[in-house]
């Protein structure tokens, strides 16, 4: 469970602390509603729709300007005015090379297939030499057997095989003149046909080929006309030559997106229409390999023409120019409005145009503002509260004052020219990514009431805003801040950039690099106010605490020179709390730079202190006046305060100094003076600190720390088995905790008992990576070159210590 704060304080909580806040609230309602209802102040009471309660005429002569109706002028300019297209090259050459690979990959096919022809002319014809090799395996076998068997009945099995009729004539002529030449005396339709001879073999490997070229083909060139297996190399070459003629053709002409693929093909037909084939290629194959060469075309053809922005926005920008004005003459005494007559938007330009629209105050705009502040508040406070509820009223005011510069800003110059970036900057940096987000997202939806939000420029300013919220928190030095308000404005540039793409208005590179510009300009601003806004409004940030952390800080080399002992001490302390603020997932960087700290009133009277005297005389003794030695150790508290307001510590960081040491019991002197009062009562509160007891679990682990401190360094690795040592040290750390929680000293740190196990475990790892066991070196080893009997080297030091060598305690040991 956890410890619960002190019931009286949460019970009866001062009613002047409730008064502060409804205060601090009321003024934010105020600024908010002030801020964000800009408009309101200074609203025409004669409006659109409303009817005048008197007539108004014009007092003079003049011209105005209608901005709607010229408006829409420009906008017919622009939208009348055709894009500037240009050719894509890289599309050009990405044809070309899809139509080389592809007839590339059609004479891979035909070299597998085999040329045609594949038999001399003389024996048989072309037409039948493709047609026989076209026939599959069963039609091949049944054509054989028709020839053998009843070769004057061929009628029927010709038109079942598709075959044109003199193919199976001139096959049989051929087949007999093969036999003929095999057996002279061999004659024809009296002896059987031989069923293998060499004729025939040519004929079926053929056919082989093929048939397994043109299953290939049905899978990777399915809609491409087989037609170009079957033409001569001659032919082939003709229609390559034609092929890239033709694509070269469509490619000066410009071949728009768009294009309807019926269009795109009756252009392709077209470039092949009137293109005179050389006279090789046979009259009745010349319409189909026409339409071959056109469905080969269609695989390869793509748009190649592009829209050039930048022309096409030039003569856009010259049309626009071009629009004259739309003016509205007005003649003096000319009656602009009559009495009750509706205000059309014409009218109240008029009015407006003539400072006639009787501008005030519209108290029910504002009213209105106030209401929706009022519920934004309302929404937003306990989520605060509930999230960060150590928020001081100055980080509220802080806050409330950075907001307050977003509204009239975006009200005069626009949306785009908004702090929001800078905002989200500094909030995640001082409070954190969760309430700059925060802080973000409730602004960014009250821009709108301001000022005109477009999409193109409201859409890139949150973005660039909530990259810098996400980064902030994590960085740990000015170069990181400002390296992450380059990357806010790169978002916005990125993010503008994809949007006017997107919206089909060009990249826009003024406006792009005007958000870049705007983004950079705020992430400067931020960085140079940062350090002023932390010290007016007394903020620890990461980048700070780590330079407050700095050991060349003037107050730390003091203590380093002045009370080298404390030093020493405070660095392990703060090797201790830090380690341990790491396990509880605390502020380590504000625990780190607090411990640096919590001691530094001991310089004043270093002497007093044990870690001061270097084994010289303790002046308790001659003070012999337990009273007066508590109040000098008492004492390092209150000096040690007055010396961080004399350097400007900030105030987390003074906490440290009287919360480490909570209201505990100075024992020894204590203890001393009841010995001297011989029974008598020794008032106990002069023996105790002041307070108060640790308020966060950063000052309660401190607090921890430092009484653990001297225990752990006493407690070196002995010749006794470590585990004794290690059950030593946990024992030590335990009842040192356990004097702390019953005395009351963890009541208001939040800290846990579960806590207290991991903050022991953190301890009792550092110990032990401090102390472990050395090397002990032979005596002669540790002899010196130069030792003598009279100026004896580390080895006879270090024989002065025992029979074995043991290590010497150093007070660098521990480095934070």
């Amino acid at each position: 469970m956890r410890y619960l704060s002190s019931p009286l304080r949460r019970l009866h909580p001062n009613s002047s602390i409730y008064a502060k806040r409804l205060t601090g609230y009321v003024v934010a309602l105020v600024s908010l509603t002030a801020i964000h209802s800009l408009r309101y102040f200074d609203e025409p009471q004669l409006t659109i729709g409303s009817r005048s309660p008197q007539t108004i005429s014009a007092p003079f002569t003049d011209q105005v300007l209608d901005p709607r109706a010229t408006e829409e002028r420009q906008n017919q300019a622009r939208s009348g005015t055709p894009d500037i297209l240009q050719v894509d090259m890289a599309a050009n050459q990405a044809m070309r090379d899809q139509l080389q690979a592809l007839l590339a990959q059609i004479e891979g096919l035909r070299q597998q297939a085999g040329v045609v022809p594949f038999l001399g002319l003389d024996r048989l014809s072309l037409l039948a030499q493709l047609g026989l090799r076209q026939l599959t395996p069963e039609a091949w076998l049944a054509l054989k057997t028709q020839i053998q068997t009843a070769p004057g009945s061929l009628n029927s099995v010709t038109d079942t095989l598709d075959l044109a009729p003199g193919i199976p004539g001139e096959l049989i002529q051929a087949w007999q003149a093969e036999a003929r030449e095999q057996d002279p005396q061999f004659r024809a339709f009296r002896d059987s046909l031989p069923g293998e001879l060499p004729l025939l073999r040519q004929i079926e490997q053929a056919q082989s080929r093929y048939q397994e070229v043109r299953l290939t083909w049905d899978q990777e060139l399915d809609s491409i006309s087989p037609l170009l297996l079957d033409l001569t190399q001659e032919e082939w070459l003709v229609v390559q030559q034609a092929s890239r003629r033709a694509l070269n053709r469509m490619q000066a002409v410009g071949l728009s997106p768009g294009l309807p693929a019926a269009l795109r093909l009756q252009g392709i037909q077209v470039q092949f229409e009137d293109m005179a084939l050389p006279g090789i290629v046979s009259q009745e194959n010349q319409a189909a390999i026409r339409t071959a060469m056109t469905q080969l075309l269609d695989q390869v053809i793509r748009p190649n023409l592009l829209v050039d922005r930048d022309l096409t926005r030039a003569q856009v920008d010259l049309a626009v120019g071009a629009v004259q004005p739309a003016l509205i003459p007005v003649e003096a005494g000319q009656p602009i409005v009559r009495a009750g007559q509706e205000i059309t938007p014409e009218i109240f330009l008029i009015l407006d145009h003539y400072e006639l629209t009787q501008r005030g105050i519209n108290v029910w705009g504002i009213l209105g503002v106030g209401g929706l502040m009022s519920i934004v508040l309302i929404l937003l406070i306990p989520v605060q509260q509930r999230l960060y509820p150590r928020l001081r009223g100055r980080d509220r005011m802080l806050t409330l004052l950075l907001v307050s510069t977003v509204a009239p800003l975006a009200s005069a110059f626009g949306i785009q020219f908004s702090s929001l970036p800078a905002v989200g900057l500094l909030v995640s940096s001082f409070f954190g990514t969760g309430l700059g987000v925060l802080v973000v997202a409730a602004q960014a939806l009250l821009l709108p009431l301001v000022a005109e939000a477009s999409v193109i420029t409201w859409i890139p300013l949150v973005a660039g805003s909530l990259v810098a919220c996400v980064g902030a928190r994590r960085l740990r030095s000015r170069e990181e801040l400002a390296l992450l308000g380059g990357g806010a404005a790169l978002t916005q540039m990125v993010v503008q950039g994809s949007l006017s793409l997107v919206l089909g208005n060009g990249l826009g590179w003024m406006g792009i690099a005007l958000a870049g510009v705007m983004g950079l300009g705020w992430s400067i601003i931020a960085l140079g106010a940062s350090p002023y806004l932390e010290r007016l409004f007394d903020l620890v940030t990461p980048v700070r605490l780590l330079e407050l952390s700095n050991p060349n800080r003037p107050l730390l080399r003091r203590l380093a020179t002045e009370a080298p002992g404390t030093f020493q001490h405070t660095l392990f302390v703060t090797t201790l709390a830090e380690r341990a603020a790491q396990r509880l997932n605390l502020n380590a960087e504000l625990v780190r730079a607090g411990t640096l700290y919590h001691d530094i009133g001991k310089m004043l009277q270093a002497q007093y202190f044990i870690e001061n005297q270097m084994g010289g005389p303790n002046p308790h003794t001659a003070l012999n006046d337990p009273y007066h030695s508590a109040q000098i150790i008492k004492a390092h508290v209150s000096d040690g305060l007055k010396m961080a307001r004399q350097y400007q510590l900030p105030t987390a960081l003074r906490a440290f100094i009287p919360e480490h040491q909570g209201t505990i019991r100075i024992a020894y002197f204590h203890h001393q003076a009841q010995q001297q009062a011989d029974g008598q009562p020794v008032p106990e509160a002069a023996f105790r600190y002041d307070g108060p007891i640790p308020q966060t679990p950063e000052t309660g682990v401190v607090m921890l720390a430092d009484a653990c401190e001297a225990a752990l360094r006493s407690m070196v690795v002995k010749e006794c088995p470590e585990g004794d040592v290690a059950a030593e040290a946990r024992a030590t750390v335990q009842r040192i905790f356990r004097s702390r929680w019953e005395d009351g000293q963890l009541l208001d740190s939040n800290l846990t008992l579960a806590d207290l196990d991991i903050v022991a475990e953190a301890f009792l790892e550092v110990w032990r990576q401090s102390n472990h066991e050395r090397i002990p070196y032979p005596k002669a080893a540790l002899q010196g070159p130069g030792s003598s009997a009279e100026t004896p080297g580390i080895g006879r030091v270090m024989e002065t210590m025992g029979d074995k060598p043991q290590p010497i305690p150093s007070l660098m040991r521990i480095r934070s």
